[in-house]
């Protein structure tokens, strides 16, 4: 037996390298403490030192894993020997001991019985409970990292071994090992019988004056090995070398060699014998580093299993015993599989979180793994409500899981508005194991842009990050033919010459939204609409030659509110001119000036609807309102004119509503036959009520 023993520990001695026989302390830089645990099941010795000198004149013996009480900067010299083979390594690494979190949480807790035990005992039936902020690896770096969790074993468990883990917040990093054992001590004792088997078919009789006989065949006291058949059972007999009738016989029933098979139970592993009952197994390896043999005790079956997030793919080495009489060597291959796959990866066609178009998706994950994946959207969501911390999508979460199908998720765009999308997806193994959660989001935006005077050229796209920053940009997205709406800030120079939109649009003012117009520079709109909230449009005084209004409609809508509009002249002008359209003003205003001539609005044929605002007119010959046909609607507004002949409203051929209004006449001399308000017979006074009238 001893021989046999022997030669396997040499074996394995040869097996071992270095990343198996020091199980900690590693490179790196950590927040507690590290142990020495060094795997010496072979028999080997060990000697260490962290003081610079060699372990072999100044150091330490290795007897058993110990805390190295050092913070700061260490370097662990080690030498581990074994007969005439010597290796040494030299591991370096630095301790800057804290414990960050607030007194009395779960982290503290678990972050002080790091410090203070680093090595944590536990058995099957014991669990390690990792807070879920937390994220742990087992190993160092090679096994995925995952969120805080209850471990746990099988409460069967019978590989011990010394298992390293490491746990981070983020910022820092903590390294402990757990040293995982069974409480259950298997049955110790084994028969002494005058024979050895070695190796299942090789048979030795050891007896001293006694001789043999297997399966009453004749009697025999060679010592000499032979081979016996194991497919078949066989009983050896032996008595007293003194043969005579009616000597006591003892024999001992040898019964055909055993299947040795694993099962998976709830993933981990089970080593059962199929045969006689008699058989016994005693681990010899388990095939992991870091195992350790204090129990060479004998089972029916052996159970191995490892906390979730490992993985363990080896063989196992067994003794086998009939009765407590040594057998041979068993082994077999195997697989506890509790490493969860890597998250899927969510492929998009458009790059970013903030999309113009449409989005694809493709998801992909480790080969054999499915995919699960729960689509949640479209939801409407504010066009301002970029995807940031605030996002409304990150409170999304997902309603219910479904295998995917390997085709392609479309993601669309919503009509005129802004949506959005949350996809989650994880995938599972063929062990049942799922991965983290992988989630993908995106707001796709096909109307909504930005416009900023003072942005950069740099990646000008129109998003929030990168807002276009000419006008003559936004003017190519409108007329492109979809409806789009531009967020404003700072001053945007409108091009000298004209400028016309012939699609729907809008612009809302963010922070002193401004559209300045350039001398003989304005803006026209046929055929679209065009909405204005909360901007200012100004043109300042205009020498040119070119259209006299800076605002022209022609079969269009408009509306302004909350907006400030202002038109300087050299001679004379129209701010806005309308031609088969519909314009609305709300709390808004109009100030329009000229040297000869100044008119506020001049329309033909179009419906105006005009309420709460305030209107100006100042020239030598000023009019708020130059009507031809259609309709005019004012309502509770302030309208004056400064000039020497002016009106605030001329009207031919008007359908007009005029409701609690206030008329201003501001003349260079006193006015004489001069009414506010002039109309020919062809319009019609539909309303004309709490209207007040000064200076005329």
């Amino acid at each position: 037996m001893r021989t046999f023993f022997s030669v396997l520990l040499l074996s394995l001695f040869s097996f071992f390298a270095f990343g198996q026989r020091i199980i900690s302390p590693v490179k790196g830089s950590f927040s507690n403490k590290q142990s020495l645990i060094l795997d010496l099941s072979d028999g080997a010795e060990a000697f260490y030192s962290y003081s610079g000198g060699d372990p072999l004149l100044s150091g330490f013996a290795y007897d058993g894993p110990v805390l190295i009480d050092v913070n700061g900067h260490v370097l662990l010299n080690l030498v581990i020997q074994k007969n005439e083979k010597v290796e040494r390594h030299e591991i370096e690494y630095f301790v800057d001991e804290s414990n960050p979190f607030a007194d009395g949480t779960a982290e503290k807790k678990f972050i002080n019985r790091i410090i203070s035990e680093n090595i944590l005992s536990c058995s099957g039936d014991s669990v390690i409970d990792i807070p879920k902020s937390l994220r742990y690896s087992i190993g160092d770096g090679e096994k995925p990292e995952l969120s805080g969790r209850l471990l746990s074993l099988s409460a069967d468990n019978k590989l011990a071994r010394y298992l390293p883990f490491i746990i981070n917040d983020g910022n820092r990093k903590w390294r402990f090992v757990v040293h995982l054992f069974s409480e259950e001590i298997g049955l110790l004792s084994k028969n002494a019988v005058p024979f050895e088997i070695h190796d299942w078919e090789t048979f030795v009789f050891t007896g001293k004056n006694l001789i043999w006989s297997i399966d009453n065949q004749l009697w025999s006291a060679s010592k000499e090995e032979i081979t016996i058949d194991r497919s078949k059972k066989h009983v050896i007999y032996w008595q007293d070398v003194a043969y005579k009738s009616g000597n006591p016989i003892q024999s001992f029933v040898l019964p055909e060699k055993p299947r040795l098979k694993t099962e998976i139970y709830d993933k981990a592993v089970q080593f059962n014998l199929y045969g006689d009952l008699r058989y016994r197994l005693s681990m010899l390896d388990a095939g992991v580093s870091g195992q350790t043999h204090y129990d060479r005790g004998l089972y029916t079956n052996l159970t191995f299993d490892t906390f979730e997030g490992d993985y363990i793919d080896s063989k196992a080495v067994f003794a086998l015993y009939c009765d407590g009489v040594y057998q041979g060597e068993m082994s077999s291959a195997y697989t506890i599989d509790r490493q969860p796959p890597l998250p899927p990866k969510i492929i998009a066609s458009e790059p970013g979180e903030y999309v113009r178009r449409d989005v694809s998706l493709r998801i992909q994950s480790e080969p054999e793994a499915k995919i699960y994946v729960s689509l949640e959207g479209p939801f409407a969501v504010k066009p301002n409500s970029y995807v940031d911390s605030n996002s409304e999508l990150n409170y999304v979460k997902p309603s219910s899981f479904s295998l995917y199908d390997h085709k392609e998720i479309r993601l669309v765009a919503g009509l005129e508005k802004t949506v959005g999308y949350k996809v989650f997806a994880y995938a599972e193994d063929k062990s049942g194991n799922t991965s983290a959660v992988t989630s993908y989001k995106v707001m796709i935006d096909e109307y909504n842009y930005y416009l900023d005077g003072s942005a950069p050229d740099f990646a000008a796209d129109g998003s929030r990050l990168h807002p276009y920053n000419s006008f003559s940009q936004a003017l190519k997205v409108i007329n492109e033919g979809k409806f789009v709406h531009f967020f404003v800030s700072g001053t945007i120079l409108l091009p000298r010459g004209g400028s016309e939109i012939l699609s729907n649009c809008s612009f809302t003012g963010m922070q002193d939204a401004k559209f300045l117009f350039q001398p003989s520079s304005f803006l026209s709109v046929k055929d679209a609409s065009m909405e204005m909230h909360n901007c200012v449009l100004q043109r300042d005084d205009d020498t040119s030659s070119g259209s006299s209004s800076f605002l022209v409609f022609e079969r269009a809508a408009a509306s302004f509110v909350d907006c400030e509009l202002v038109a300087g002249f050299e001679s004379s002008g129209t701010a806005l001119s309308s031609d088969a359209s519909i314009v609305s003003f709300v709390n808004s205003g109009l100030t329009v000036q000229g040297r000869v001539y100044a008119c506020g609005i001049s329309s033909n044929n179009s419906r105006l609807q005009l309420s709460k605002c305030h209107f100006s007119s100042i020239s030598d010959t000023a009019v708020n309102f130059s009507l031809k046909g259609g309709s005019f609607e004012l309502i509770e507004s302030d309208c004056k004119v400064i000039s020497h002949l002016g009106r605030i409203l001329e009207a031919s051929g008007v359908n007009l509503r005029l409701v609690s209004n206030r008329f201003r006449g501001d003349f260079d001399q006193e006015a004489r036959g001069i009414k506010p308000i002039w109309k020919d017979e062809k319009s019609l006074v539909l309303e004309d009520r709490n209207n007040e009238s000064e200076g005329f």
